[in-house]
């Protein structure tokens, strides 16, 4: 059972590495999307 987990270490460790890729990026896609809220609403209010 233990020499298992040893081959599945390796598997686990590149998942990990993609997840935090995957948050990285979407943390980037939000803070684009802040900005833009940011930006409609400042238009929004020039306009009012």
């Amino acid at each position: 059972m233990i020499q298992y987990l040893g081959f599945l270490a390796p598997i686990a460790f590149v998942f990990a590495l993609s997840a935090l890729a995957q948050v990285a990026s979407l943390k980037k896609q939000l803070e684009v999307l802040e900005k833009t809220v940011d930006a409609l609403e400042k238009e929004l209010q020039s306009n009012t």
